[in-house]
């Protein structure tokens, strides 16, 4: 539990820092600019500059601010999904939620298929051919599948949208080693003949032959085998056991009433 002198400290730094998320917007701050000295926040705001640490310590949380030498706090581009970020590199989401962050990925490049089309050129399409990977696989290696898709976005031009898949592909990345291999059924289409069809084909070429290429995680489910515990195999096994007891058993009452009905019908003089 927090002391009412930590709970008071906790509520102003949510106060300073709402304060400060609000004299960067009023001021028109652009990323570079730098914040004023921390002595003259606590100064203006009238809290203690330990309290003025803390607020400045959230910011640079959200990715909203960086400290540089000779300079103090510098305003930074602001990214949306730094928390995202953060605990998708420390591999802390469920199999579960990989597997749903797997599934907004392939949402988000399907949607990103008009722009990438209406976006691209040929200087563009030729560096998307060089990282394609081999030509005759679906199967590539992961650092191949990284970058061409990572590029295939970046052809979009939505920095954004970029920036949102690239923590995708870092939170889905302990799935890539655990899915099924590809069915030869599926044909699912290699990165070459993607680019084919962006220098050949139509935009609803382009949306149909990555529908097909992500075919494989749309079909296929990750699980893990769950080992089996020796309670449970002991318990199985005195299931099993019993039920032959019980089997042996009603054979038993079974032959004894055949006798008895014989017995009666022939009883013995």
């Amino acid at each position: 539990m927090l002391s009412d002198l930590e709970l008071s400290s906790v509520t102003l730094a949510d106060g300073v820092e709402s304060r400060l998320l609000s004299y960067i917007r009023d001021a028109s701050l652009v990323p570079g600019d730098a914040l004023p000295r921390e002595e003259d926040l606590a100064a203006g705001l009238r809290v203690s500059r330990h309290v003025v640490r803390e607020g400045v310590s959230r910011l640079k949380a959200l990715g909203l601010v960086e400290s540089r030498k000779r300079r103090g706090t510098v305003l930074r581009s602001p990214n949306a999904f730094n928390g995202l970020q953060k605990l998708a590199e420390a591999d802390l989401f469920s199999l579960t939620e990989q597997q749903e962050f797997m599934e907004l990925r392939v949402a988000l490049e399907l949607g990103m298929c008009s722009y990438i089309f209406m976006r691209k050129t040929p200087a563009k399409l030729a560096r998307l051919r060089s990282l394609a990977g081999v030509p005759d696989s679906s199967v590539q290696e992961y650092g191949t599948e990284l970058d061409f898709h990572s590029y295939l976005m970046e052809i979009g031009g939505n920095k954004i949208a970029s920036q949102f898949r690239t923590i995708l592909e870092e939170a889905f990345k302990p799935l890539y080693g655990r899915t099924a291999p590809i069915d030869e059924v599926l044909k699912t289409p290699t990165h070459h003949e993607i680019c084919d069809v962006l220098e050949q084909g139509g935009a609803e070429d382009f949306h149909g032959i990555m529908l097909k290429h992500f075919t494989r995680y749309m079909t296929t489910k990750h699980t893990r085998p769950r080992p089996k515990s020796p309670l449970t195999t002991k318990g199985t096994k005195d299931t099993k056991k019993r039920k032959l007891i019980k089997q042996a058993n009603c054979n038993c009452k079974i032959s004894n009433n055949l006798f008895l009905s014989q017995q009666s019908k022939n009883p013995m003089k």
